[in-house]
């Protein structure tokens, strides 16, 4: 077996030699890299404001949501309403932002999360509206009422 002299690579393998230069640096204008820079801040900046507009929409969502389990069908309109106009304002956000800016509005297509967004916004806003007003009306409340 042949002894190889010290600092000499093996098969497959890079070593640096302490007298070797340092790899130059690559040569790239520093417009380039502030384009970077910028770049990157823009899609942090971007990230922000889809998870700001994702959060405030889900958390009124959520509280529409409680509202109307905890009332029970005597106040669970105004649940439903919350809910149902807080997924309208998501709709008008989703089609007034670009896709890069709306975060996780923006799953599909923007006039499919739009109409998405819209009909059960809608189905839950006229839902509560109509909910409160079927109470006294129900076939059980007439009855007792005629009596």
């Amino acid at each position: 077996m042949t002894q190889l002299p010290a600092g000499t690579p093996r098969y497959g393998h890079r070593a640096r030699r302490a007298d070797a230069a340092p790899p130059a640096p690559s040569h790239q204008p520093a417009g380039r890299a502030a384009n970077r820079a910028a770049g990157s801040h823009a899609r942090r900046e971007s990230g922000m404001v889809g998870a700001v507009v994702y959060l405030v929409v889900l958390v009124c969502t959520a509280a529409g949501v409680y509202l109307a389990w905890r009332e029970g069908s005597g106040g669970g309109g105004r649940g439903a309403v919350v809910a149902g106009s807080a997924l309208l304002v998501g709709a008008v956000i989703r089609a007034a932002l670009p896709a890069r800016l709306a975060g996780l509005l923006a799953s599909r297509h923007r006039v499919t999360d739009v109409l998405t967004l819209t009909a059960f916004g809608a189905g839950l806003l006229i839902a509560g509206l109509v909910l409160p007003r079927l109470g006294p009306l129900s076939a059980q409340g007439r009855m007792a009422a005629s009596r």
